[in-house]
């Protein structure tokens, strides 16, 4: 009697409230460009500056930042070319490779990023991102995943953004976001992200696509 009067409770409080699950939000381009102008002048500086756009332009899950080595990036004409060696989607090890285009702007450029914090921080081999000590002195060791969300976060609020709405997971849905807002198709997208799953690719097409395509924008108001 007891559960029966429970499971009723629970569906007139879904009734009433309905059960939609509200996720982290994406960054966008505008707001990478806020939290790059907020960074420190220094080393942390380049290394979350590279750790931001790279992340965000090659639409990367955090433990893919984390694992990043420099034995897995190559400098092309066009860009850089990152080999990933496995991820969540891809248990059998195979790996992928993720190309990161030359930005038009150097500020926000993810190859210029990159290569300016392995330069400065004298990486040659080895793991791309690492914690740098108070002394300024640069760890053997990659970041954990936990330390590269902790990183974004600090950047969201160096910028003033509300740091509750964000994740480290913000840099991989917002590749998805703005490219889809700006009418890149579903299949450029997952082969930049590795998603496998359509269904979800086309809830961050629908979310970026909810302005640009709009019938409300017809109405002359």
């Amino acid at each position: 009697m007891q559960n029966a009067i429970v499971s009723e409770v629970w569906k007139g409080i879904k009734r009433k409230k309905g059960i939609a699950q509200h996720g982290k939000k994406p960054f966008l381009t505008p707001d990478l460009r806020r939290m790059i102008a907020e960074l420190p002048d220094d080393l942390r500086g380049l290394r979350d500056r590279a750790l931001l756009l790279a992340g965000f332009a090659g639409g990367f899950r955090r433990s893919e930042l984390a694992a990043l080595r420099v034995e897995d990036l190559e400098i092309t004409p066009d860009g850089l070319i990152v080999r990933l060696r496995k991820s969540k989607t891809d248990q059998e090890g195979q790996g992928r490779p993720v190309a990161l285009p030359y930005g038009s702007d150097p500020q926000t450029c993810p190859v210029r990023g990159l290569r300016e914090w392995l330069e400065q921080a004298r990486i040659t081999i080895g793991p791309v991102f690492r914690a740098i000590d108070r002394h300024g002195l640069v760890s053997d060791k990659g970041l954990h995943p936990d330390s590269v969300a902790y990183l974004v976060k600090r950047a969201a609020a160096r910028a003033g953004l509300e740091t509750v709405e964000y994740a480290g997971h913000s840099l991989r849905a917002g590749l998805a976001t703005q490219a889809a807002m700006n009418g890149a198709s579903e299949l450029a997208i997952m082969k930049q992200t590795g998603h496998r799953s359509l269904a979800t690719v086309r809830k961050y097409i629908r979310e970026g696509s909810l302005f640009r395509d709009n019938a409300a924008t017809k109405l002359g108001l």
